[in-house]
């Protein structure tokens, strides 16, 4: 097909790993999923060194480096025996380290969990995972503590408008379709205001699916949780785009349970507008 030789290889993913004690899961999962695309991991920390707090380089540098002997002690324990993995230094705020990865080397996936340096049993997501999905153009796949990958055999994509701007934007859902021949369901969620424009549904979409499936809520959340049961997704996948869908909801880098949660991986695809 003419769609898949503009699809590279999934050949590069990032994994910032915080403190919580559910890391080594986080780690786990990842590698399961790289071993599978054959792709080359990447770890950053993502627990602050206090830079905002003091000025002393020297202590700024035993910090990063302790950090970094964290994780260093995180692979060398574990169970299985990889060598795709590479160590990164996170110098000063983590995003920005995060874009000048992403500029050099490119990133195709990155896989965090929902919470990596605090438990708060009212968040869905912490300010790590908040900004990944804000801050960066790069797809976010949050994965569920303490789950091992599987495969998914359904995936449910959920939005207000399928119109799509790049082909870029469905790379990681077509990866994920081609190599696990996971069904596609698309959702389209009626919210107030919903325009006739909002009926355009990408062709690549719409190839790919296995129906459309209309809901009327007030947001696209509720339609998902109307449609969640019925359809037992095994990984639900959203559209993060500057403008529209989960604008609100993504400003703030914490996301609490009351606006969104799922027990599912959540694949948050990077549409602009």
């Amino acid at each position: 097909m003419v769609l898949l030789e503009k699809i590279s290889k999934m050949h590069k993913i990032l994994v910032p790993l915080g403190i919580s004690e559910k890391t080594e899961g986080l780690l786990n999962y990842a590698i399961d999923l790289s071993k599978i695309f054959k792709s080359d991991i990447y770890l950053i920390d993502a627990h602050p060194t206090l830079s905002n707090l003091t000025s002393i380089n020297n202590v700024k540098t035993r910090l990063a480096n302790e950090n970094k002997q964290r994780i260093k002690r995180m692979v060398d324990n574990l169970n299985s025996n990889v060598s795709n993995i590479k160590i990164i230094e996170s110098k000063g705020d983590l995003i920005d380290s995060i874009k000048k990865l992403n500029k050099n080397i490119g990133i195709d996936l990155i896989i965090t969990a929902p919470l990596n340096n605090e438990i708060n049993d009212e968040l869905f997501l912490g300010p790590v995972a908040g900004s990944l999905i804000k801050r960066t153009n790069i797809p976010v796949l949050v994965a569920p503590y303490q789950k091992k990958f599987i495969p998914p055999k359904k995936m449910m994509l959920a939005f207000k408008s399928g119109e799509v701007k790049s082909i870029d934007t469905l790379k990681p859902l077509i990866q994920f379709q081609e190599k696990f021949k996971t069904l596609l369901k698309l959702l389209l969620v009626k919210v107030p205001g919903f325009a006739d424009n909002n009926h355009k549904l990408d062709d690549n979409l719409m190839k790919r699916s296995e129906g459309l499936i209309y809901s009327e809520n007030a947001t696209v959340y509720q339609g998902v949780l109307e449609q969640f049961q019925s359809n037992n997704p095994d990984m639900l996948v959203v559209f993060k785009r500057e403008r529209g869908f989960f604008v609100k909801l993504w400003e703030p880098d914490r996301i609490y349970k009351r606006d969104f949660f799922c027990t599912i991986p959540l694949l948050v695809l990077k549409n602009k507008d």
